[in-house]
């Protein structure tokens, strides 16, 4: 039982503490935090050989009985042991960033506390009752985070928060759902977890409709589309280390976390409702990818990329086979680490120039080497590069596709993948090659090691789960959908991760896999392919050089005038018709369902600030006539 609390109670209670720090204290405030994120990881790796969970009851309806149930498996272990290496690199972050600053760097830290507790919360909760309240938890510490010492940040956290208020709303009309199923099942602890994942609802009727709220949820809170608004409206004027943190990372763990429970566990998806989850997934690819290809604003870019991700989630799931729910999951994991790694370099980059627009950025190669280093590792792993991480993740969800039978589906993804390495060739290019603006001369690595080490630990982890990505499939992703521990060596597309999810119909069972892939293998080619070309670089680097002054159209080169920044790679593209009018569609924002609810509502709010005149005798008059209205409801009924 403590053990399973502490991943939860220890980042809380030192967040609550953190609190109470005088924004004056920015060492102990910043302290506070790295050590709350640090007792956070430490319990949950003390936690990973714990099976099993508890229940203590706090509420009896009658026959019906609500408790306080935590359990503990090989995926939610696992993705506890994740959030908190995300805090921890989180904190040490934020304390880099906010030295020299000004700020409140302690409200910063609990918040960020608080938002680990409720991760923990939902990954641990073996009721829907306590997942729905970690779930809140992350919700408002979000909101929180992002008008955190900005106030140009409102506008952004309000939609973020109206639109996973939305996705709140659907997960608990969607537990009220499976409570009333379950119940009428006889069963007496409706909201149990366990209880649910032994007896998986049919997707039919109203198990049908809880499924499809939890979906709603779900995309909510990971970024899907058409919910996915939030997370580019929210970037522009929130800190790096927040979006990085909470919706590059911690949601998408969470939103992702509960539709593979929900998919693998919960339920039993009939082909219809797979078949929805898909083509959503494939969907949110192309048109994240290519909104993020025409984007100026680094972080606008790198949150179109964090929607486009998501789809590569949602596609493997629905394929209803187990080598695409591993891809799924294996994707979610090393999407919070790249992603992260992304943000948090764009976060210093901005924090040493002052701007995020790639036409006013260049040549920060070699003054910030080690952000350089690691956003090229990044950039290659959410490309889908060999040997990195997100290679070997989008590699099964290709393999989910070819076994599900979906080749349409699969040239998405993989058209998808080449869409984003086109467009990261234009953010390095951008930001690191080309020639520097004079203004730039004296840009260096900034905010000291804490900032350092957290990018370089994110950039080791891509490296390390894409040379070695055996490893985690056999001792996370595998238990995630079902495999024993120890079983889901399928990277290569073993024949048993080809058979379906729940044994239901479909495609048949492929006997041999068509096609393999050896990360090890490929690691080794790529290094000897590498080592020959320093060699032969180093052959022709051995002959005298000469400098002599470069000219341009007659005249002497001048780096400012004849600078050619990344941002004009790919203006053509607002020139195809069709692609060009579906951008400006949705930069318009008339596909965005926070503005059409925002412009269908608005006379209505008008009308409601008008009855609003102040004077009690108005107010009085509307409590009277609400109460004459309660009278002959309950008159007639």
């Amino acid at each position: 039982m403590v053990a399973l609390l502490l991943p939860i109670l220890l980042p809380a209670a030192l967040g609550l503490l953190a609190l109470f720090v005088p924004g004056r204290r920015h060492a102990t405030g910043t302290a506070l935090g790295v050590a709350g994120a640090l007792a956070q990881l430490a319990a949950g790796l003390a936690a990973l050989g714990v099976r099993g969970g508890f229940a203590r009851s706090w509420l009896a309806l009658g026959p019906l009985e609500i408790d306080f149930a935590l359990r503990n498996d090989g995926f939610s272990s696992w993705a506890v042991v994740l959030v908190g290496l995300l805090s921890v690199l989180a904190a040490l972050y934020s304390a880099g960033w906010w030295r020299g600053r000004g700020g409140a760097p302690g409200r910063h830290a609990a918040l960020l506390l608080l938002a680990a507790a409720g991760g923990a919360a939902v990954l641990l909760a073996d009721d829907l009752l306590v997942l729905i309240l970690g779930w809140e938890l992350v919700s408002l510490t979000l909101f929180l985070l992002a008008v955190s010492g900005r106030a140009e940040a409102g506008p952004g956290a309000a939609k973020a928060y109206v639109l996973l208020g939305l996705g709140d709303l659907a997960l608990m009309l969607g537990a009220v759902l499976v409570g009333l199923e379950r119940a009428a099942a006889g069963a007496v602890r409706p909201w149990s977890l366990s209880g649910l994942a032994e007896a998986p609802l049919a997707t039919s009727g109203a198990a049908a409709g809880a499924y499809f709220l939890l979906l709603i949820a779900a995309m909510a809170k990971a970024g899907a589309m058409p919910l996915h608004s939030w997370i580019p409206t929210m970037s522009t004027a929130t800190h790096a280390s927040v979006m990085a943190y909470l919706p590059g990372s911690l949601d998408k763990v969470l939103g992702i976390y509960l539709l593979v429970r929900a998919s693998t566990a919960w339920f039993a998806p009939d082909p219809t409702l797979r078949g929805v989850v898909m083509w959503i997934g494939a969907v949110t690819i192309l048109c994240g990818v290519t909104m993020a290809l025409v984007q100026h604003d680094l972080r606008r870019l790198l949150s179109f990329h964090a929607v486009s991700q998501v789809g590569y989630m949602l596609l493997g799931l629905g394929t209803g086979t187990l080598v695409g729910a591993m891809g799924a999951v294996f994707h979610m994991l090393n999407n919070a680490l790249y992603k992260s790694c992304l943000f948090l370099g764009a976060g210093s980059v901005e924090r040493e120039t002052g701007t995020v627009e790639l036409d006013r950025l260049g040549g920060l190669g070699r003054t910030m080497p080690v952000t350089f280093g690691c956003m090229l590792v990044a950039a290659l792993s959410i490309s889908g590069v060999p040997p990195f991480n997100g290679f070997a993740s989008k590699w099964l969800v290709y393999q989910g596709c070819v076994a599900a039978d979906e080749p349409l589906l699969l040239a998405a993804a993989l058209f998808g993948s080449v869409l984003t390495l086109a467009s990261f060739v234009k953010v390095l290019h951008s930001v690191f090659f080309g020639a520097r603006p004079a203004r730039l001369d004296e840009a260096r690595e900034s905010g000291g090691a804490g900032m350092s080490v957290a990018m370089v630990a994110l950039a080791a982890l891509c490296v390390g789960l894409g040379v070695v990505a055996g490893w985690p499939l056999e001792r996370f992703v595998g238990p995630a959908v079902g495999l024993p521990a120890g079983g889901g060596e399928a990277l290569a597309g073993a024949p048993a991760a080809w058979v379906p999810l729940h044994g239901d119909a479909g495609p048949p069972p492929l006997a041999l896999p068509r096609g393999t892939y050896s990360p090890a293998a490929v690691t080794g080619l790529l290094v000897l392919g590498s080592l020959l070309a320093l060699g032969v670089a180093s052959l022709g680097a051995m002959r005298t050089r000469r400098r002599r002054t470069v000219f341009v159209g007659g005249g002497a080169f001048d780096r400012e005038r004849h600078r050619f920044p990344g941002t004009e790679f790919y203006r053509t593209v607002r020139e195809v018709p069709l692609l060009g009018r579906a951008i400006a569609l949705g930069e318009s924002g008339r596909l965005d369902p926070y503005e059409l609810a925002a412009r269908a509502g608005a006379p209505v709010v008008g009308l409601l600030r008008r009855l609003h005149t102040g004077l009690l005798q108005d107010y009085l008059a509307w409590g009277l006539v609400g109460v004459a209205a309660v009278i002959l409801f309950f008159w007639w009924s």
